[in-house]
């Protein structure tokens, strides 16, 4: 089973976390693959200076994918640099959102 959260508001950054650990902790499934894509207000849960830092890497470490739209950082002052290492930074959120639901990902939005 496969899972991708789709994370764009920056009032669930705890939710969205929680949610994710939820999921990976849940025993009836077999989870083969879980990804989430970060864009508009999920920007601030993936930057170096993010209060949910240490939230991320656990769940890094556990093996879950952070994607960051390309597009949400233009007009901001957040630069590639800025990002946590590991994220990876897609062209598009919704492309990538599009491609991993055509990929068989189960779609989330906390």
């Amino acid at each position: 089973m496969k899972a991708v959260f789709h994370h764009s508001d920056a009032d669930k950054h705890s939710q969205v976390l929680g949610n994710v650990e939820n999921l990976l902790d849940d025993d009836t499934l077999d989870l083969e693959s879980v990804a989430l894509v970060a864009n508009s207000g999920g920007l601030g849960l993936l930057t170096r200076d993010s209060d949910h830092r240490d939230g991320v890497e656990a769940l890094q470490e556990r093996g879950v994918d952070f994607k960051q739209c390309e597009n949400t950082l233009e007009g901001t002052d957040v630069t590639p640099d800025d990002l946590l290492d590991g994220v990876e930074l897609v062209s598009s959120g919704v492309g990538e959102l599009t491609r991993l639901q055509s990929g068989g990902y189960a779609y989330i939005v906390p």
